[in-house]
């Protein structure tokens, strides 16, 4: 699956989409078995992503970890905290989540 940015609309849309799965624990391929603590739209750019995921980890505050982020290309990840390290955390895209998982999902037309 070619892997390009959504629109803040759209990647807002995938994330309710897929708010279901918060506070589940959800087998994703090589991973294994993940507590989600939340579904997340954060940058595309992974240097930005990073950025993204760190001020949420430290904060647990979606809007103001994104608040810094200045561009328009977005992606939708599942945030799952390491209950045996609180410092340690995994973000699975939405898309490998899909890849990873099976479900059927229709992305926006242009993706």
């Amino acid at each position: 699956m070619t892997r390009t940015p959504f629109t803040h609309e759209d990647a807002e849309e995938m994330r309710e989409d897929f708010e279901d799965l918060i506070d589940t624990d959800v087998k994703i391929g090589k991973y294994g078995v993940l507590p989600i603590d939340n579904v997340l739209v954060c940058p595309f750019d992974e240097a930005d992503k990073i950025v993204f995921a760190d001020r949420y980890h430290a904060t647990k505050n979606a809007q103001s970890a994104l608040a810094a982020y200045t561009g328009s290309d977005f992606d939708v990840v599942l945030y799952s905290p390491d209950l045996d390290d609180e410092s340690r955390y995994l973000l699975i895209d939405i898309r490998t989540f899909i890849e990873e998982t099976g479900v059927s999902y229709n992305f926006p037309d242009e993706y």
